[in-house]
């Protein structure tokens, strides 16, 4: 029996390391020079690679329970052990991130690759694959772009999404996928930064805050929702928002922008707080620093680069006036300002910033029970691929292993059957 799985990132060697385990013969085509570059970029070079606190919320909503059903057949705990038999040592973080105890994605990359070579798995290098073509036998014809043609008795489509560019992921799946039929949700770039037209963010460059944000969408009927919250670092940067809250309802944000929607991030800079509480305390440092200059009010309150943005955004325009000089007035808008600061959100970074793909082939042409095509029996999805993604801390990842196992035990187990 003979397995060929299309791309080798993640998900592909985990599906190809599985298959081969099982007795399959396989190949992967991989579109690059080398196996798995993007991993070297996952968790910031330390390869972020589970989460030992899931329950299957981390995941968009029209992936949730997809998700739960692969992660029930393949859990976190399994591809630990997986990649311990690999000597890698998982090391928990304080919030459950599970990281390799080198935390070098090297390491993870070398392990997988280690075992790829010691399988025999043969792969083929700088090819991509431009048809997957099932046949009247049953099997498939894979064609690669220099007409390479090979045979399989099963397909593993593990070529990424779009998001990463520069790693050369540039949506292939997709189009493989549409080639035979199946649906493909429109994707657009999910974990990366949002971007507005508010001109202060040039001078915020830099700045990071603990907080919460709220995104909310407004449609062209002028209807109102709140598409989810999210807590932790906010990143200001040159042209918009960052951090990993802020990540994490960047795909809802993309695709509300998609249909036309207007969105606004409102961040609070004092979430422990409620704003009646945070306003009588302004009032009582307000009291306390009445002779100190207006921006010096704010000193040690919030970063010293966000003072004369909220002053001014609230109608402080002499910063070194004293302070006493701010109204009731002022001194409520700086604390609403602080605990509701609506930033008009515009778009997002490029895909080539984005760390994953929101969209992709429809789940419900796809057994999350054997990650098969119910169009085409033998021809399997898996990664990003498939219109699932997670927010930060190891999710995606958890998502790639799982899913690729699962795919490759399915097929080599639905070739040994056949045999």
């Amino acid at each position: 029996m003979n397995v060929i799985v299309i791309g080798g990132g993640a998900s592909g060697m985990a599906a190809a390391i599985t298959a081969a385990r099982a007795g399959a013969q396989v190949t992967i085509f991989e579109k690059e020079e080398r196996l798995g570059r993007k991993i070297l970029a996952t968790g910031n070079g330390k390869c972020n690679m589970s989460n030992a606190r899931w329950d299957g919320s981390e995941y968009n909503e029209a992936g949730r329970a997809f998700a739960e059903t692969v992660l029930s057949k393949v859990s976190p705990g399994e591809t630990l052990e997986f990649f311990e038999e690999l000597g890698i040592f998982p090391r928990e973080d304080a919030e459950g991130r599970i990281y390799p105890s080198s935390e070098q994605a090297a390491s993870v990359l070398d392990a997988l690759r280690f075992e790829v070579e010691r399988l025999k798995i043969k792969v083929i290098y700088e090819e991509w694959i431009k048809g997957v073509v099932p046949q009247r036998s049953g099997d498939f014809a894979v064609v690669s772009h220099v007409n390479t043609r090979m045979r399989a008795e099963k397909v593993i489509v593990a070529c990424g999404g779009d998001a990463g560019r520069q790693y050369g992921c540039e949506g292939d799946g997709f189009a493989l996928a549409e080639m035979v039929g199946h649906t493909v949700k429109e994707t657009v770039p999910a974990l990366v930064g949002l971007t507005s037209n508010e001109k202060y963010f040039k001078q915020l460059k830099g700045v990071r805050a603990k907080g919460a944000v709220t995104l909310t969408a407004q449609a062209q009927n002028g209807e109102e929702e709140v598409l989810g919250t999210s807590r932790g670092e906010i990143q200001f940067g040159e042209t918009g928002l960052s951090g990993i809250c802020v990540f994490d309802l960047s795909g809802r944000a993309n695709r509300a922008m998609k249909e036309e929607k207007r969105c606004t991030m409102t961040l609070d800079l004092f979430p422990d707080m409620e704003h009646a509480a945070f306003l009588e305390m302004m009032r009582r440092r307000l009291i306390l620093s009445a002779h100190k200059s207006c921006e010096d009010f704010l000193n040690g309150l919030i970063h010293k680069k966000l003072i004369p943005v909220v002053l001014k955004q609230c109608g402080v325009e002499k910063l070194n006036d004293k302070a006493e000089k701010i109204t009731e007035d002022q001194l409520e808008q700086i604390s609403y300002m602080l605990k509701h600061w609506d930033v008009r959100i515009n778009g997002s970074r490029p895909w080539n910033d984005a760390q994953t793909t929101s969209g992709g082939v429809e789940l419900s042409e796809i057994d999350p029970n054997t990650m098969e095509s119910k169009l085409h029996p033998g021809l399997y999805f898996t990664g990003e691929v498939v219109d699932v993604d997670g927010r930060c801390g190891g999710y995606n990842l958890q998502w790639a292993w799982s899913s690729g196992i699962l795919a490759g035990r399915s097929a080599a187990a639905g070739a040994k059957t056949e045999e």
